[in-house]
């Protein structure tokens, strides 16, 4: 086992022994391999896990129709999820009366710790955020200000890496902000932003090429 491996494994396990949130303190948090490759380019950053979706099946974007629209735009672009790393920035999912609700701004500084060692171990080349909950965390850390309406779709260099925020794609916002036609172009745009040296490029050339 790598050390890059023995740190994300440690960080699991932290984060499963986590009770910071008292209103998630039973529920598990979302982060293990089955959330994709710690040895990837490409870190997408959502909103929480969701009731119907890794909420219940551990893998995130999965289970739900917001999970079966990513598939399609992961489709449209040619990436597999074992080629990808997903996370979220509140890691477990958070409720009122049952149903899925935003995080907390407590909440999700609760969860930065995690979302900084995890973004330290993988290194990506670039970090999608999904909807205004990833792009919040990440703002959050690196003390930045940019809000998704003005930045959707726009490479922003940080650091050593591309900050790169994507609209969410769950019916709602499917219906009312940005359509999934709009946000496969989204998708396409993403991809042409990888490096000459990612392991990805071969997906981009290949899409390029059919």
């Amino acid at each position: 086992m790598s050390d890059k491996e023995k740190e994300f494994r440690k960080l699991s396990k932290n984060s499963s022994q986590c009770r910071l949130c008292p209103a998630m303190s039973d529920l598990p948090a979302i982060l293990s391999s089955k959330n994709g490759s710690i040895h990837t380019d490409l870190v997408f950053v959502a909103e929480a896990p969701g009731r119907f979706g890794s909420g219940r099946t551990g893998i995130p974007f999965h289970g739900d129709r917001s999970g079966d629209n990513f598939e399609q735009l992961l489709n449209h672009v040619g990436l597999k999820r074992k080629d990808i790393f997903i996370t979220n920035a509140v890691l477990c999912n958070p409720l009122k009366n049952g149903n899925n609700r935003r995080p907390t701004t407590k909440e999700i500084d609760n969860c930065i710790p995690f979302l900084e060692t995890l973004i330290s171990i993988i290194t990506p080349k670039i970090i999608s955020t999904v909807g205004g909950v990833g792009l919040e965390a990440i703002n959050r850390i690196f003390e930045t200000r940019y809000k998704l309406a003005d930045v959707v779709a726009s490479p922003l260099p940080i650091g050593k890496f591309i900050l790169f925020p994507l609209y969410h794609p769950s019916p709602r916002v499917i219906y009312t902000r940005r359509s999934l036609d709009h946000q496969k172009k989204d998708f396409e745009k993403l991809l042409t932003n990888l490096p000459l040296s990612s392991q990805l490029r071969t997906t981009k050339e290949q899409l390029r090429n059919n």
